[in-house]
């Protein structure tokens, strides 16, 4: 019996080795994609910020960042004053809204599915502040 434990320490060593390159593979995949997310997340905020100041359906984006899994976006309401709103049933209102399109939004939609916030901030006419809500995972089920 003797005669077999060189081959047979020989494939245990093999067999591990084998395992641990499988093992470090693995992770240094999962590691890319994070990178390839993060990448994606910040040229979408950067197409949003280069659109940003123009002026659609009585909105503007006022800017657009991205860090750490979350996308802050300003908002400016043009025509509506903080003053002339039910602050309450406005923020409801707003956030069933923006739910719907960043959930449903072809570029972001899969991000937000996938663990993104999303953190509004909406500003009356005068930039005076209505409301701050986020948008996450459990708000598109």
């Amino acid at each position: 019996m003797k005669h077999y434990r060189g081959p047979i320490v020989f494939f245990s060593v093999m067999i591990s080795l084998f395992v641990l390159l499988q093992l470090w593979h693995a992770k240094s995949a999962s590691e890319d994609k994070k990178e390839e997310r993060e990448r994606n997340l910040k040229g979408i905020a950067l197409i949003m910020n280069a659109q940003s100041q123009k002026t659609f359906d009585g909105s503007r984006i006022d800017s657009v960042t991205y860090k750490d899994e979350v996308m802050r976006i300003s908002v400016t309401l043009t025509n509506i004053s903080k003053d002339e709103v039910d602050l309450d049933a406005f923020a409801k209102e707003r956030k069933d809204v923006a739910a719907a399109a960043s959930c449903d939004e072809k570029f972001l939609g899969p991000f937000v599915k996938s663990g993104l916030l999303v953190n509004y901030t909406l500003n009356d006419a005068s930039n005076s502040p209505i409301t701050e809500f986020q948008i996450g995972k459990s708000d598109c089920l």
